[in-house]
């Protein structure tokens, strides 16, 4: 989700349990890029730039480990693949941008899984 001024934050806003500590934030952001003429276009790039599209979530772990222990490797592959270009567009990976499933809210893994 991203920051956008004129859609009142409602998709990001509802990503946070505390949503009024959230909406104080997003005041002070708006008001701090109001004050530095920042431009949404290379703010965007910036953010883009160190700011990975694929990251490997608990859950994605979960389901390597899980395949691994069961001698299938594939999973553990395609993750090692998709996290060697983590910047990079990868259309046929979208699956792992998006958020993590419902089940896995409550998973959790050892630094040692």
């Amino acid at each position: 989700c991203a920051f956008d001024e004129s859609a009142g934050d409602h998709p990001l806003r509802d990503l946070f349990v505390q949503r009024t500590r959230f909406d104080q934030w997003a005041a002070n952001y708006s008001q701090r890029l109001r004050d530095e003429n920042s431009d949404k276009i290379n703010r965007q790039a910036n953010m883009l730039a160190v700011n990975p599209k694929y990251v490997l979530r608990n859950y994605m772990a979960q389901i390597a480990i899980a395949k691994a222990e069961s001698k299938d490797f594939s999973e553990v592959d395609m993750l090692l693949k998709l996290l060697t270009k983590p910047f990079d567009d990868q259309p046929d990976m979208d699956f792992y941008a998006q958020e993590p499933p419902d089940w896995a809210k409550t998973l959790d893994l050892s630094c040692s899984s």
